[in-house]
C-alpha cells in the first residue's frame, strides 16, 4: 500500500470513528437515565430528544441499550485509535521524532480509556444489576478507574500538545485550538448537557479526530504544520 492510500485509510478510519462518537454520546447519555442512574440532575434536553430517539431505544431494556451501544463506542474509539496511531507513524517517517511529544500521552490515555471502558460497560450491570453501583462489582470497579486514568491522560496530553503547538506552530492552527479545547470542553460538557464519561467527555475529541480524518481522507494533510 503506497503512503497516500495508508493516510487516506488512517483518516477514514478516524472520519467515521469520529462521526460515531459524536453521534453516540447523546445516546448513551439517555441510556444512562434509563437504567436509574440520577446523581446528576437529568438535562432539559432529554425529555425533548427521547420521541427522536425512540427507534433506536426500542432494541432492549436499559441494561442491554447500554451494552450495545457502549459496545458501538468502543468501536469509535478503536477507529479513532487506528487513525490516530496511523497519523503519529507518519509524522515520524517524516520528522524522525513526534513533535508535540504529549500527542503519545494522548495516544497512551485512549489506549487505556478504550481497554477500561470496554470491561466497565460489560460488567457493572452483574449479579443482578439494573442501576450502575459503585462498589459493588470489583471487575466494573477496575474497569472504570482505567478508563477514569485514561481520560486525565488524553485531556492532560490533547492540552499539553494543543498549547504546545500553537506556541511552536507545530501543527495546523486550527488543530492545535481544537486540540487545547477538549480539556475544557470536557469538564463543562461532562457537568452540564452530557453528564456520561468517556462519550460525554470525549465529545470535542471526537469531533476533532473526524475533522483530523476528513482532512487525511482529502489527502490534505493533517498533523504537519502549515
Amino acid at each position: 500500500m503506497s503512503r497516500n492510500a495508508r493516510r487516506r485509510a488512517a483518516g477514514a478510519a478516524a472520519l467515521a470513528g469520529g462521526v460515531m462518537g459524536v453521534l453516540l454520546a447523546p445516546v448513551m447519555v439517555v441510556v444512562k437515565y434509563l437504567t436509574g442512574w440520577s446523581i446528576v440532575a437529568e438535562p432539559s434536553w432529554i425529555p425533548v430528544a427521547r420521541p427522536a430517539l425512540e427507534p433506536l431505544l426500542a432494541l432492549g431494556t436499559p441494561v442491554e441499550l447500554w451494552v450495545i451501544y457502549g459496545t458501538l463506542y468502543t468501536a469509535a474509539l478503536l477507529l479513532m485509535l487506528a487513525g490516530f496511531a496511523a497519523l503519529l507513524a507518519e509524522i515520524r517517517a517524516e520528522a524522525g521524532s513526534v513533535r508535540p511529544r504529549s500527542l503519545w500521552i494522548l495516544l497512551a490515555g485512549l489506549v487505556l480509556v478504550i481497554g477500561g471502558d470496554a470491561v466497565h460497560t460489560h460488567t457493572w450491570h452483574q449479579d443482578g444489576l439494573t442501576v450502575p453501583t459503585p462498589g459493588t462489582n470489583p471487575v466494573a470497579n477496575t474497569g472504570y478507574a482505567v478508563h477514569m486514568m485514561g481520560m486525565n491522560f488524553i485531556l492532560i496530553g490533547s492540552l499539553a500538545a494543543g498549547i504546545g503547538s500553537l506556541r511552536r506552530r507545530l501543527l495546523p492552527r486550527w488543530l492545535g485550538w481544537l486540540l487545547a479545547l477538549i480539556a475544557p470542553s470536557a469538564v463543562i460538557l461532562s457537568m452540564t448537557v452530557l453528564p456520561t464519561t468517556p462519550s460525554g467527555g470525549l465529545l470535542l475529541f471526537s469531533a476533532t479526530m473526524a475533522a483530523l480524518g476528513a482532512a487525511m481522507a482529502a489527502g490534505r494533510g493533517g498533523l504537519t504544520a502549515a
